[in-house]
């Protein structure tokens, strides 16, 4: 379920001036024991700097596995190593306690993000607008008022993502239209999209950005 190589996320909660905030780092697996899980020390999303724990601080963990599926688990820092490359020992709950989310394609959260569209043939002109909803395969999104978009077609957007760490990414993809609705007789038409070429590094802070909305989600239910 772990494979070697492979990038884990790691969020803590603190408490500052009264209010919850989460922190997010992120590591990669060197090796995997009996109980425990090895990492690399984790970056600080925030200052992209490496951060140093107690034995015993808890995190909230996920990662992207080979079914392309998301999983998460509670873990906490049991040990560290000093080597070549010094590395930290993570709790290992067992698979039973590992939560599988969803096929990380199909991690589709309701929110807005702003992006531009733009035509690869002048098949129209270039507007902004928001998403309706996003995944790691398509989005959403509100045709504006003036604007319009051909039945069918490929054309470029870009998106701009807000992450928890703070850190803003602008990301490219080429789309196809899927289809052009209008829900009702006084709504404007929406248009979905499904994401057909997109640089891996895109992708992935899509799907992390989509991960992070849905566990902010679950922790409001939870609260």
């Amino acid at each position: 379920m772990v494979k070697i190589g492979s990038t884990i996320f790691l969020e803590l909660e603190e408490t500052k001036n009264n209010v919850k905030v989460t922190r997010s780092f992120r590591c990669r697996f060197v090796d995997i024991e009996s109980n425990r899980l090895i990492i690399d020390y984790p970056i600080d999303e925030e200052t992209n700097k490496p951060s140093y724990f107690f034995d015993g601080t808890e995190f909230r963990a996920w990662y992207i596995a080979e079914d392309d599926a998301v999983y998460s688990f509670n873990t906490e820092i049991v040990g560290r190593r000093k080597g070549h490359i010094p590395v930290l020992l993570l709790k290992d709950p067992g698979k039973e306690n590992y939560i599988r989310i969803q096929r990380r394609n199909h991690v589709r959260v309701e929110t807005a993000v702003d992006v531009a569209l733009h035509p690869i043939n002048q098949e129209f002109s270039p507007f902004t607008s928001a998403t309706i909803d996003i995944s790691g395969g398509g989005c959403a999104l509100i045709i504006p008022q003036g604007n319009s978009l051909p039945q069918n077609g490929e054309l470029t957007i870009w998106l701009i993502l807000h992450l928890q760490s703070g850190e803003i990414s602008y990301v490219k993809a080429r789309c196809r239209i899927i289809r052009i609705v209008k829900p009702r007789e006084d709504a404007r038409e929406r248009v979905s999209l499904q994401f057909i070429e997109m640089d891996k590094q895109d992708r992935e802070k899509i799907i992390r950005f989509c991960f992070e909305r849905q566990l902010a989600i679950r922790r409001k239910q939870e609260a």
